[in-house]
Formats: structure tokens, C-alpha cells, sequence
């Protein structure tokens, strides 16, 4: 059982940004930044042309991203640590732009962990502990739950398969080509994010962070794709944390598109568990 709370513990941290504990104050970001998806409206004119390639394939990417919705997957995932070795079955639901709920279960089927998430709250049930916690979803909350600061946007990237990229008015556009990929960056505060997409299919294969000197702080990779309509999405999804030597990933057997409904109930034993309520 402590292993299997070793491994609960260990697949949070690999989707918390460790950019905001490694990077100097200075390299933070804002909630603004990490939670909520900027939209950029465009409404001053732009006349560079790389901004406006830039944002016209931004745009393309979030358009196709947006029609892989209403999701129900299962599948496995690994955690890979310097300490751990364990892999884990997952059941997902996400309705975009707001909604993830998970559940993760142990060897032999044990329930490890329930949780839903939107941008405004959030229910995590340890069953390992029988502790309940739900409070605001902002950053301090997250990673106070997560041991680290998690960013719910790229959680809603890794568990949908599919990437909506965000940009806000004041990030610094560029771009440059690799084959028959587009690569973008996009630089708020001290972090750089960048983005690798494909000229046809604008499905982004690839996103990191990188530090101001230019570290990989994380990186997530997407393959094993299935189109759907105009859009693409994937049933392999790894992360990888270079500098704590950590790996995750979640390969997806079953995927369900569109569907009419999906619980993001979290059910747990009302009076036989410890009740935390955050602001």
C-alpha cells in the first residue's frame, strides 16, 4: 500500500512545474498565467509578419484541438522516478475547456485516487488516506495538494491526447521551421514555451518550457495519432522531467469522442473520511 502511494505521489509531481520552485522569483508565473487560457482576440492591428503567421497558426491548432471533445478513455500509465518503477490503470473524462476528472487504481484494482478539476473548483479524494480536499482551483491550492505548482491547462493537453496552445497579448512571438514542422516560441516573463507543429495537420507533436538560460524544464511529446474529422488526436502521451530524471506516460487503449454525457462525480464514503476544505 505505501508503494502504491509512493506511485500516487510521484504521478502529480511529474505534471507540476518545478520552472516556479527552480527558476529565480522573477521566472513565475502569474495564476493568470499557468490557469486560466488567454484569448487572444487580436483586435489592434498586427503588422509583423512573424506575429501574424504565428497567430494564424495558433488559431489553426486551436480549432482543430477544439473538436477532439466530450472525452471517456482508458488506458495505462508509468511512472518512471529515480526511486519508483510502477505503471497503473486510468479511467478519463474531459469535456474542454474546463472540465477533467480521473481515476487512478493500483495493482490488483485497488482505487488509488478520484479527482475532478475545473477552473473554478476542485474535489481530490485519497482513498489510500480517505482524506477529501476541494477548495478553488488556483495555483496555491494545486500545489499545495501536489507538493509542487501544478498547471491545469497542460493536465487538460496530456489526458485529452490534444493541445490548445495559449497566447496572450503581451507574450514574445517567434518562429522558425524544421522540416515539415512549424516551431513556435512563445516567451512570457523569463519562460520560453515551445511548440512543434505539423504543417498539415497542425497537431502539435511536441511542447516544452525552457528556463531563461535555455534549460528543458519539462517537455511533452505526443504520438501514436487517430484522426478524427478535421483534427488528430494522440493515444501516447509522455512527459518527461530532465533534471529530477523523471518519465511519465499514458497510453490510451480505449477512446470514446463526443460524448452526450460524462460523470465527473466524485464519490467517497460520507463519515468514514478526513474532510479538508481550501479556500
Amino acid at each position: 500500500m505505501n508503494k502504491l502511494y509512493i506511485f500516487l505521489t510521484a504521478f502529480f509531481a511529474l505534471f507540476s512545474f518545478t520552472i516556479f520552485s527552480q527558476e529565480n522569483q522573477d521566472s513565475t508565473l502569474t495564476p493568470e498565467d499557468t490557469v486560466t487560457i488567454t484569448e487572444d482576440t487580436l483586435q489592434t492591428v498586427e503588422t509583423d509578419p512573424v506575429k501574424i503567421e504565428v497567430s494564424r497558426i495558433v488559431k489553426e491548432v486551436n480549432t482543430r484541438s477544439k473538436e477532439v471533445d466530450n472525452i471517456i478513455s482508458t488506458g495505462e500509465i508509468k511512472i518512471k522516478t529515480p526511486k519508483i518503477d510502477e505503471t497503473g490503470d486510468i479511467e478519463i473524462h474531459v469535456k474542454k475547456k474546463d472540465d477533467l476528472w480521473f481515476k487512478i487504481e493500483g495493482p490488483l484494482g485497488i482505487d488509488a485516487a478520484v479527482a475532478h478539476f475545473n477552473r473554478e473548483r476542485f474535489t481530490f479524494f485519497d482513498d489510500l488516506n480517505d482524506v477529501v480536499t476541494s477548495g478553488s482551483t488556483t495555483i496555491l491550492n494545486i500545489g499545495t495538494l501536489t507538493k509542487i505548482r501544478c498547471t491545469f491547462d497542460d493536465m487538460l493537453n496530456s489526458f485529452s491526447g490534444t493541445v490548445r496552445i495559449s497566447k496572450g497579448k503581451k507574450d514574445e512571438l517567434a518562429m522558425t521551421e524544421e522540416g515539415n514542422m512549424y516551431v513556435l516560441s512563445l516567451k512570457r516573463g523569463t519562460i520560453t514555451r515551445k511548440y512543434w507543429v505539423d504543417k498539415d495537420n497542425y497537431f502539435v507533436y511536441k511542447y516544452l518550457y525552457l528556463s531563461k538560460t535555455g534549460k528543458t524544464l519539462i517537455s511533452f511529446e505526443f504520438s501514436n495519432f487517430t484522426n478524427y474529422g478535421i483534427s488528430t488526436y494522440a493515444r501516447k502521451v509522455e512527459i518527461r522531467r530532465p533534471k529530477q530524471n523523471e518519465y511519465f506516460r499514458l497510453t490510451m487503449e480505449n477512446v470514446s469522442l463526443n460524448q452526450s454525457y460524462l460523470d465527473f462525480k466524485v464519490d467517497y464514503p460520507y463519515g468514514d473520511v478526513k474532510i479538508r476544505n481550501w479556500k
